[in-house]
């Protein structure tokens, strides 16, 4: 059976920050996404998008788009970590879906990674994981979910219930390190990890 493991900075039931997380999350957001647009050489013009540019570059390129009804977009996250010497290391993608409903003045959200439970949904999950890398670098227009992940997230969007405020250029999400921007017709989110020493990046597509 499918499994939805909530991670990174969010949860059904929004819990409280550890002190000091938001204020690491603003020293080390700028450093990373810096080290990101490095390693990828974002501010060149490329023919192929690069997924994880879009989140190097979201502060500069993202806004906090409007967020109407109820949405459940679905991409890839990756796991940042930045050592000592600031070399970065980034890990493979991992299938995650976001929640994102508007209602009026409130904005709800939700974050979770789309996790197997066997070795059937292990290989699928695998495949698709590649359908949204090789969509998100131009290399596919669709990437068709099977109805039973469909239907589950359909479900599982209803309750988000973590309350997001706007500011001047992204959705914070309050209480917790985070910062979500649409960048042309993608959602980029940019997160602390609890344990405060990675960052995860996400690229969302409807």
């Amino acid at each position: 059976m499918l499994a939805l493991t909530l991670t990174l900075i969010l949860s059904q039931t929004p819990p409280a920050a550890p002190a000091g997380l938001l204020q690491r999350f603003e020293t080390e957001r700028p450093v990373v996404l810096q080290a990101l647009a490095a390693k990828y050489a974002c501010e060149k013009p490329s023919r192929k998008p690069e997924p994880l540019c879009d989140a190097a570059l979201s502060e500069t390129r993202g806004s906090a788009a409007d967020i109407r009804g109820q949405n459940v977009l679905v991409g890839l996250t990756w796991i940042v970590r930045r050592g000592a010497t600031g070399k970065v290391s980034v890990s493979a993608p991992r299938l995650s879906a976001l929640a994102l409903n508007g209602q009026g003045a409130r904005v709800l959200g939700a974050v979770t990674d789309i996790s197997p439970e066997n070795a059937e949904e292990t290989k699928l999950f695998a495949r698709l994981a590649k359908d949204y890398e090789a969509l998100l670098k131009g290399r596919k227009t669709n990437v068709t979910l099977p109805e039973t992940i469909r239907s589950l997230l359909s479900v599982w969007s209803k309750s988000a219930n973590h309350p997001l405020e706007k500011g001047s250029g992204a959705w914070v999400f309050k209480g917790a390190p985070g910062e979500l921007r649409k960048v042309g017709e993608h959602w980029v989110l940019v997160g602390l990890g609890r344990a405060g020493d990675e960052i995860g990046v996400s690229v969302f597509t409807p």
